[in-house]
């Protein structure tokens, strides 16, 4: 009993969080929601009101580094950004979603990801999106899949290219939410085992370690049959 108290303690254990917020003054005392925004996963929220030079938030000390959102009430728009302890935002009042980021090193590497893989793949599957309508639009069948076949290739793509920044950045907090959100495509990819244990305190690793513990079962008792 003293064990898994002690294990249980440890599991929710907290830790003091700062961020910087650089807006104008007339947002002082305006209330912005920080909060994780994943398909499949419960939000977790934090209220921060504006205006101090920097905000202290007891946050679960294994939820950071990690993708996070940030919103302003009644503001336009919504800053998604990698979160490290220190992270410093200087908001775009004109949008959010254009806010600086800086003092993050995992938003960094966020930042590379979307420039260099995520970012120029949609713009060809938009691309690939918009002439399979147009092919609709003038009854061309044969345009229409090949059109719908080129959107499949790039997604595949995509995961090839995603599987290679993980490959490539073992130790990146970010390499760690990709390989969870992508599991369905990557899972047989060996790409947990690269994973550097420094980040095996995170719940993403945890979540990870969980799912790589039944594709190894699955595997086991595939192989035999």
């Amino acid at each position: 009993m003293i064990i898994c108290t002690v294990a249980c303690l440890a599991f929710v254990s907290t830790q003091s969080v700062k961020i910087k917020i650089i807006a104008p003054k007339a947002w002082n005392d305006r209330k912005a929601l920080l909060l994780t925004r994943e398909k499949g996963f419960a939000a977790v929220v934090h209220s921060i009101k504006l205006g101090f030079d920097t905000t202290h938030l007891n946050m679960d000390s294994d939820l950071l580094p990690d993708l996070y959102q940030f919103q302003v009430s009644q503001k336009k728009g919504a800053l998604t950004f990698f979160f490290d302890p220190g992270t410093q935002i200087r908001l775009d009042t004109s949008n959010l979603a254009k806010s600086t980021v800086t003092h993050s090193k995992s938003n960094e590497e966020w930042r590379e990801y979307q420039s260099l893989v995520q970012s120029p793949s949609d713009h060809r599957l938009n691309a690939y999106i918009v002439a399979e309508a147009r092919a609709k639009k003038h009854n061309q069948p044969d345009s229409v899949r090949y059109w719908v076949n080129e959107q499949a290739k790039e997604r595949e793509k995509l995961w090839e290219a995603t599987a290679g920044f993980i490959a490539e950045n073992p130790k990146s907090y970010v390499s760690l939410y990709l390989l969870k959100v992508n599991w369905f495509a990557l899972k047989d990819k060996g790409l947990f085992e690269k994973l550097d244990r420094t980040l095996a305190h995170h719940r993403n690793y945890r979540f990870l370690s969980e799912k790589n513990k039944g594709l190894a079962k699955s595997t086991s008792s595939g192989a035999r049959k």
